[in-house]
């Protein structure tokens, strides 16, 4: 079994150029192409436990979202893994499925493996309980969430103000029978998006009506379920905001069972402009949460020495026009 005294030999490095090389540290340029073209030619494999302890570095960034399936949380991940990747570096992943347990479990399970930083994408645990968190020495970074006394540790999107969004570009097209199937409202994201539905028509002088605002989970088949709670209670209805994409195509799909036309007899709006919302039939019109630009900015958040420049903390949400949407 080769050793890092062979790569650098064959190299023409030091053996602390080897080790910086693997632990993702900046060298320049050639001297990295030479070590890795020695560790390719010598099948060098480095103990990682062992360096791990060694150096307190594991070369692994532990991440928690709710759920791993979904393709927002997704998006984050693969934003944060592309980062890591350039350092050399490796992702482990848990979902919590938004229980609190599951989430502690999650987090203890990754700073035993003596991760190098945490990125939390997830909802579940307390403000308090993230304070206390965060003055263990693992870096900490929470993606999705801002808590004002971790202020420099968040990246986050302002929601109210994509709720706002989607509704005001619903009211400006003339719809005021405007309901609202929410996100998962466990979640704090879901709940800033029906505050900012409820600013939107406040604003425009439209009485928000409760019995059209249903609670969802933040899947399709949620979707479906309160689209047909809608439909079955015979609300006129003259357009719909759903807490997220995956809501909007349940909801879609059952007013297309319905012979509910989107949008001429009603329209659609979603939210997060994941990548499915391009391809439904109508194009879905949706608020864009640069959720990939999210994962990225928190690995370099979370890895300071590695990366370089500002890291943007704050996101602005976008309304994205496609076909779901027509004038009243």
């Amino acid at each position: 079994m080769a050793t890092i005294k062979q790569v650098a030999r064959l190299a023409d490095v030091s053996v602390a150029t080897v080790s910086r090389v693997l632990n993702g540290v900046r060298v320049t340029e050639a001297n990295r192409v030479a070590v890795m073209a020695a560790v390719t030619e010598l099948d060098y494999r480095p103990n990682v436990f062992a360096r791990s302890l060694a150096t307190n570095r594991s070369g692994t960034v532990g991440v928690v979202v709710n759920e791993i399936a979904s393709p927002f949380y997704g998006g984050i991940v693969q934003g944060i893994e592309s980062v890591v990747e350039r350092y050399g570096m490796h992702l482990i992943v848990s979902s919590s499925h938004a229980d609190s347990e599951r989430e502690r479990v999650a987090i203890e399970f990754l700073r035993d493996q003596r991760c190098e930083a945490l990125v939390l994408v997830a909802e579940a645990l307390t403000d308090s309980e993230l304070l206390t968190l965060a003055q263990h020495e693992i870096p900490l970074v929470i993606v999705g969430r801002y808590v004002d006394a971790l202020a420099a540790q968040c990246i986050y999107l302002d929601n109210t103000l994509g709720g706002y969004l989607a509704t005001r570009y619903l009211l400006d097209r003339g719809h005021r029978r405007i309901a609202h199937i929410t996100a998962n409202l466990s979640i704090k994201d879901a709940r800033d998006r029906a505050d900012g539905y409820r600013s939107a028509l406040a604003e425009a002088g439209v009485p928000a009506d409760e019995s059209l605002i249903v609670a969802g989970d933040s899947t399709e088949t949620g979707g479906q379920r309160s689209m047909r709670q809608l439909l079955d209670a015979g609300h006129e209805l003259s357009a719909v905001f759903a807490g997220n994409d995956q809501t909007a195509a349940g909801a879609l799909l059952v007013m297309r069972e319905r012979g509910v036309l989107v949008p001429d007899d009603v329209s659609l709006v979603g939210y997060d402009d994941v990548h499915l919302a391009n391809y439904l039939y109508p194009a879905l019109t949706t608020v864009r949460q640069p959720f990939r630009e999210m994962g990225r900015a928190a690995a370099r958040l979370a890895l300071p020495e590695r990366s370089e420049g500002e890291v943007t903390m704050r996101f602005e949400p976008e309304l994205v026009e496609r076909s779901s949407v027509r004038m009243r």
